[in-house]
């Protein structure tokens, strides 16, 4: 009985360890094994960077043209220039009782071949002739000049409404093809109109242009070789000779001949 007791009593030992040893293991695994599944690590992946787009034609706005009056080519005709009434001088520079000649070391101013030379000798030098043609207020002039001998900057004028050497309307021309409108009062020059670059001017040397000046009620234009160049307000109510004029600026001499000269009366009703 004895023996029976302690073999009962040894299963009963044994039976806890085994109970113990199996609760250790689970306890075991539970600390190893986590309890929720570990959520995937995100892996880091390289962000490109834009790369901007090139609009190589970018839309530009249509610009709103402002519509410009075309000049009208000026006709050199008798008979077709507006307000044309009469022609009051015809001169072929064949009389030469008509203009002022000259001959110094300045330079010289001589008749030719149905045409007037104002021939500048020295730089920085000017000559003028006065004619006994007479511009009245209302007017269209024509003038051939045709430039030989010229550097760009030297000059050449159409000298109107003559009343003394220090009072008279000039218009000035540049062998570079520029012009300027000028009033000389009391011996001092006032700009009416600037330079600025003609159009349809010829430049080479020799050249032919031909000017015309038209006057109306104090409104003056420019057209050279029939082409409009300018338009611009100046006195009215004037009259006085019509002269040339020639200046040496960047060479050492010039020669420019003029021919051909009409004066035609102007009205308009």
């Amino acid at each position: 009985m004895q023996h029976s007791a302690l073999s009962q009593h040894a299963r009963r030992i044994l039976i806890s360890v085994i109970v113990a040893a199996g609760v250790i293991l689970f306890s075991a695994c539970d600390l190893l094994l986590p309890q929720q599944p570990l959520p995937p690590t995100a892996t880091a992946t390289q962000t490109e960077t834009p790369t901007p787009t090139i609009d190589w034609f970018p839309a530009t706005p249509t610009p709103t043209l402002i519509p410009q009056a075309s000049p009208t080519p000026y006709p050199t005709q008798e008979g077709q220039i507006e307000g044309l009434t009469e022609i009051l001088v015809e001169d072929n520079f064949t009389d030469v009782s008509l203009w002022e000649t000259q001959q110094s070391s300045a330079g010289n101013i001589a008749f030719g071949t149905q045409y007037l030379t104002l021939a500048v000798a020295r730089p920085s030098t000017s000559l003028l002739s006065i004619s006994q043609h007479t511009a009245p207020s209302n007017f269209a002039l024509e003038l051939t000049v045709q430039p030989s001998l010229c550097e760009p900057a030297d000059q050449i004028g159409i000298i109107f409404w003559h009343q003394s050497n220090t009072s008279y309307h000039r218009l000035l021309m540049n062998c570079g093809g520029q012009y300027r409108l000028e009033l000389m009062q009391g011996g001092q020059s006032f700009v009416l109109h600037d330079w600025e670059q003609a159009a349809q001017m010829q430049l080479a040397s020799p050249a032919t242009n031909r000017f015309i000046l038209w006057v109306y009620e104090g409104q003056f234009q420019l057209y050279i070789n029939e082409v409009f160049q300018f338009e611009e307000r100046i006195s009215a109510d004037l009259t006085g000779s019509v002269g040339l004029f020639a200046r040496t600026l960047s060479g050492n001499t010039m020669t420019i001949r003029f021919s051909d000269l009409k004066i035609y009366s102007v009205e308009l009703n």
